[in-house]
């Protein structure tokens, strides 16, 4: 079998040029599911068609990929610049040019299309980033994890300016969905999105001190914080909320006024009921266990609310 040498191109996904400091992290991407090695190195397998390398010293390094059975689907050299991360995407019959701020060429796909650059900002301070998944999960952010708002949405909080890296399992086997690096600006309130190629992709940003002030004008709604001794199921009004593996569950929004709260325990399968009584611009803490039922431990104002 004579081995096919298609073309390769590269994607630089970057908003600005950051420096590899510690190494280029690589991403390279086939049509189908492949095996990749980066001059002679073995990385790290995102999903069946995706692989990351970290650490990559800049230069022309040699990448080879096989698909089922070893079969042979590229074998070539490419430059990795000298940026803090890199996509290559793998493709057997065209070349595909992507440069930051440059049209593809007619007949790329879809998963080679560069994204949009993040607007730049010189603010350091902290922003807040939400991470969506296409189905239940759990994130992590730098290896951390957030505040769960439901099953397929996480919360971060003071999160640092600068490119964070994004991961999100879930469902079966606890399988990995999506990983990938995100430059977060400083002083945002971002929305990140997963998909299940493996991207990630930041899709929503807004100044944060403006994205408080309808907050502000929202302040009679409330916030309910519910924590299980057992994983459990939470549901409030007949509406279920979060996933049976839940211990900790923020309700955010809720309206004044009494609420019928349930708690389901996965282990046991007791099921606990209550009626809350929620003030406006308030948080309840509320502490579920299957020997006590349920019980409101603390109510404070929310930040901010007069």
């Amino acid at each position: 079998m004579s081995l096919r040498w298609p073309l390769l191109s590269l994607s630089l996904l970057v908003s600005a040029p950051a420096l590899a400091v510690d190494g280029v992290a690589v991403r390279i991407r086939c049509t189908e599911k492949c095996t990749v090695v980066l001059d002679g190195k073995n990385g790290f397998r995102v999903n069946d068609t995706t692989w990351e390398f970290k650490g990559i010293t800049p230069g022309s390094l040699r990448i080879d990929a096989t698909g089922v059975l070893s079969r042979p689907l590229a074998g070539s050299f490419v430059v990795i610049p000298d940026v803090a991360t890199a996509d290559v995407f793998l493709a057997s019959n065209k070349r595909i040019i992507i440069e930051p701020g440059s049209s593809t060429m007619p007949g790329t796909p879809d998963w080679a299309e560069p994204n949009p650059p993040t607007p730049a900002s010189t603010s350091k301070a902290p922003s807040v980033a939400t991470v969506k998944c296409q189905d239940d999960c759990t994130v992590l952010l730098d290896g951390k994890r957030g505040l769960r708002r439901d099953n397929r949405t996480w919360e971060f909080r003071d999160v640092a300016p600068g490119q964070r890296r994004v991961e999100g399992s879930g469902g079966v086997l606890n399988r990995r969905q999506f990983v990938g690096y995100v430059e977060v600006p400083g002083g945002s309130e971002v929305t990140i999105q997963g998909d299940s190629k493996g991207r990630v992709t930041l899709t929503e940003q807004k100044d944060l001190a403006a994205a408080k002030q309808p907050e502000t004008r929202a302040a009679t709604t409330s916030r309910v914080h519910v924590r299980c001794t057992k994983p459990c199921t939470v549901m409030m009004d007949g509406q279920r909320r979060g996933t049976s593996n839940a211990t900790n569950l923020s309700l955010r929004d809720v309206p004044p006024g009494e609420h019928a709260l349930e708690v389901d325990f996965t282990v046991g399968g007791k099921l606990r009921r209550s009626t809350l009584a929620v003030p406006p611009g308030h948080e309840l803490f509320v502490t579920a266990s299957q020997e006590h039922g349920i019980q409101v431990t603390n109510t404070k104002p929310l930040t901010g609310t007069p």
